[in-house]
């Protein structure tokens, strides 16, 4: 399981679908333009990839969350 803490000085990674590995799987990438949003009780974090451009999207902790607004 990946480390989900977040402090506001580091970056947010997450599993970018487009960008993949030689056995078809995603990788981890760096999200960048990330915009934190709350829905029923739920934070989740989204962005687009640093490497291909594409779109990203993760949950996060309540924590997590208030670290990166």
């Amino acid at each position: 399981m990946v480390d989900s803490k977040v402090d506001s000085k580091t970056e947010l990674k997450a599993l970018c679908m487009k960008c993949r590995d030689a056995n078809n799987k995603p990788t981890m990438q760096t999200m960048t333009e990330i915009k934190v949003e709350e829905k029923n009780n739920r934070f989740s974090a989204k962005g687009k990839c640093g490497n291909c451009g594409g779109n990203m999207f993760k949950f996060l902790s309540k924590e997590d969350a208030q670290a990166l607004k």
